[in-house]
Parts: structure tokens; sequence; C-alpha cells
């Protein structure tokens, strides 16, 4: 156990981080999954990680996967071997699932296609919410069964990138996937993932990447310089044509949005994908309110208490989010309506004891 809250079953993964299934005894009806940055990882790694997190719990998709909490490990059970002291971490939705490639099943056109129309309208939302995944491959992409019928989550936002700030123009994703206007370090916008899209389909209906290179300069030098080859296939014309506009070049000549890619297909635009498609939310227009309390805290003579209030929907939770993003030390406490009376006191409590800012100054004795 971590933080004498959540229960470590088994690891599931791992990559830059471990990724464990867990039990949150504040709230133990569902099993969670914890993801968990090494303490080694270097400043900007841990920068990126806790950016992740934020950048997720902005979002609000189906088909894209959701987030909890962040923090540190400051205490942990013996038998916890792989998890360090200091490491940070996640909570996340738990995903019983498979990547991609290793879903069985793929070889159906209509199984592809379904979990092709999540994909989709999961690319569709962040591309309307202004963001760039620049990460599209199949290890980022979970699968699972449900009732017959595949369902997808996407994961892995490390790379992710707000349009709407000036964007980075290094070269950012893993290399077979990367659209030559990227290598070029030519400005962009979101079709960068399509033509990773693009990529991702033709290995699924070729079994292999389209360029073959042994270091990737070869296969930045391919994406920028070779034609694609589009042997015959057992998947459909139409799936073939499809993959071939996404792999076009000159970004211009790919499709401008992910729904025209499902209207070639002959999917159906329905409400069931249509429902999720509000943006995601941004906080706006309440910079006084931070300035405000970035100018409370900087005073450490000052004793007030502020409150925030206002009718719902005025941008309360926005700004205590903003507050907890912007500000390191800040301790959000929420999700606990469920709990009354000295449950909802312990729950309190025990969000800031186990905190990192607050923890570390505690002397062992009375931590115990």
């Amino acid at each position: 156990m971590i933080n004498n809250r959540y229960i470590i079953k088994k690891k599931l993964g791992e990559g830059r981080s471990k990724v464990f299934s867990a039990i949150d005894t504040e709230f133990p009806d569902k099993e969670i999954a914890i993801k968990v940055l090494p303490v080694s990882a270097k400043p900007d790694e841990k920068d990126s990680f806790r950016e992740e997190f934020f950048r997720i719990k902005k979002f609000d998709h189906p088909n894209i996967i959701k987030t909890f909490e962040f923090g540190t490990v400051v205490t942990k059970d013996a038998e916890d071997l792989e998890i360090e002291y200091n490491s940070d971490f996640i909570t996340l939705e738990y995903f019983p699932s498979k990547e991609l490639l290793a879903y069985t099943e793929l070889i159906d056109e209509r199984k592809l296609k379904e979990i092709l129309t999540q994909l989709c309208a999961a690319l569709y939302y962040l591309h309307q919410s202004n963001y760039i995944y620049y990460d599209l491959k199949p290890e980022n992409i979970l699968v699972s069964n449900y009732s017959n019928k595949p369902q997808i989550k996407l994961i892995d936002f490390g790379l992710a990138e707000y349009q709407l700030r000036e964007l980075n123009i290094d070269v950012k994703g893993t290399a077979h996937y990367i659209a030559p206007e990227l290598l070029k370090k030519e400005p962009h916008d979101h079709t960068v993932d399509l033509y990773s899209l693009g990529i991702l389909l033709y290995r699924i209906v070729y079994g292999r990447f389209p360029f073959s290179a042994d270091n990737e300069v070869d296969i930045y030098k391919a994406h920028i310089e070779k034609e694609f080859v589009f042997p015959p296939s057992r998947y459909s014309k139409e799936l073939i044509a499809v993959i071939k506009k996404l792999l076009q070049k000159e970004s211009s000549l790919r499709y401008h949005n992910t729904l025209e890619l499902l209207s070639d297909l002959g999917v159906e635009i329905n409400l069931e994908i249509t429902k999720d498609f509000l943006p995601a939310k941004f906080f706006t227009n309440r910079k006084d309110a931070v300035n405000i309390i970035r100018s409370y805290l900087a005073d450490t003579k000052s004793n007030e208490i502020y409150s925030a209030k206002g009718a719902e929907g005025s941008g309360k939770t926005a700004l205590f989010y903003e507050i907890y993003e912007n500000f390191e030390n800040a301790i959000l406490i929420e999700n606990f309506s469920s709990k009354t009376g000295i449950d909802a006191v312990k729950y309190i409590f025990k969000k800031i004891f186990y905190s990192k800012v607050l923890y570390e100054n505690y002397s062992r004795e009375l931590s115990q």
C-alpha cells in the first residue's frame, strides 16, 4: 500500500514509467491504475509527467483514458519493492485491455472499422479542443471487448500540445509515424496526427511498416522522399483509398478532419459519435483572480482566508484547478461528496497529511 491509501495489486506494464493495477481504499468499489515515474527521472521528465496529468484532466471523452489524482509516494509497504519513495504518480481509470496490434480480430474489417470510428472520434475531439496528439501509434491505443464489440482508449498524452500556444517545431513522436513537415521543422497543424494514423493503418493492413530502414535518419529520409507502395490486400478498396489520402506528403491534400475519413468509409456520423464532441474546457478571463491569489501566497505576513463564491457554472471549479495546476504546493480536495461525518473529515485530513509538501516536514514520530 502507498500513502496509506492505494493497495498495489500487480504490474501492468513498464516504459518511461511503471503502471500497476490497484485498489483505492477511499473508493474501493472500482479498481484503478497507477502510473509511477521513477524517482531518478530528470527534472524535465517530472515536469512533463505532471503536465500530462493536468492535460488529461481537462479531457472528457469516452475513448480517452481518465485521470483522478496526482501525488508523490511518501509512505509504502515493504512488499512494494518496485515503487520508490518520492516517486510521483498518477491514478487513472483501470481499463483491462490489449495494445492495438495484440488485438487478434483486426483482420475483421467490420471490427477494424469500429475501432477506427472510436479512434477518429477521440482525435476529432482533441483537434476540436485545439490539441495535437503527436504520438499516435498502436502502443498508445488500448482495445477491449464489450458484448463482442471492441472498445478503445487513447493513452499517454506526454507529447500532446495545445495549438493556440506557440507550437514547438522540434521533431517529436515515434520515428516510423512522424509526418514529413514535422521532420522538416516546418509549420504544421493537427494533420500530422492524420499522417500517423495512415502509417498505423498501413501497418495493420500490410503487417509491416511502409519503409524498411536500419536507423532513424533513414526512416526520416524515407518519410520525406520515398513514395508509398500499396500491394493488393484482403481489405476493401475504400480503406486503401483512405490510407492513401492520409499518407499524402503534402498536408493540405490529406483529410481536414477525421469525420471526412469516416464519411469515405461509409460510417454514419450519428448522435452516438457526436454527443461527446463538446471541446475540452479551458480557464479564461479570470486571470485577475489568479493574480490576487498569487500575491496572497507571496505575502508571508498575511493570515487572511480567501473564499471563492459564485453561481453554478460561474467558473469556481475551473479557478481551483488553475490554482492547483500553477502552484505546485497547492492541495486540491475534491470528490468526497459520497462521504459524510467523520469519514469526510478523515478523507480531508489524509489528503493534507500525505501531500509531499507537508509530509516531508513532519517528524517520523508524528507520521507513525
